[in-house]
């Protein structure tokens, strides 16, 4: 049996909440509110991204835990670079130009 309350209607989804608000955004004159809505959309946009590659996230870890216990300073820096780009390719990029009107 669902232990879940009974909802009026199912949630958005990640991405259409992010897409509703690009379009507000788009009507909106105000550049500064504009910039502002851009932003909430891109962070609306990357719910869930933390899960991007779970698995290769949890062996670049545990690479980068051994090669610090090992005091293997190329060994860290290359499991790092990795992390590090592992994560940056999870984000999605705001259109700054967009956000800007131009």
């Amino acid at each position: 049996m669902n232990s879940d309350p009974p909802t009026a209607w199912p949630s958005p989804s990640v991405a259409r909440l992010a897409a509703s608000l690009a379009t507000l955004a788009e009507r909106v004159s105000e550049p500064d509110v504009r910039a502002q809505l851009h932003a909430l959309g891109a962070l609306i946009e990357n719910f869930g991204a933390e899960t991007a590659g779970r698995d290769e996230r949890f062996a670049l870890e545990e690479q980068l835990a051994g090669a610090l216990a090992a005091n293997d300073e190329p060994g860290a820096l290359r499991a790092l670079r990795r992390l590090a780009a592992l994560n940056r390719a999870a984000v999605h990029e705001v259109d700054w130009s967009a956000a800007s009107g131009g």
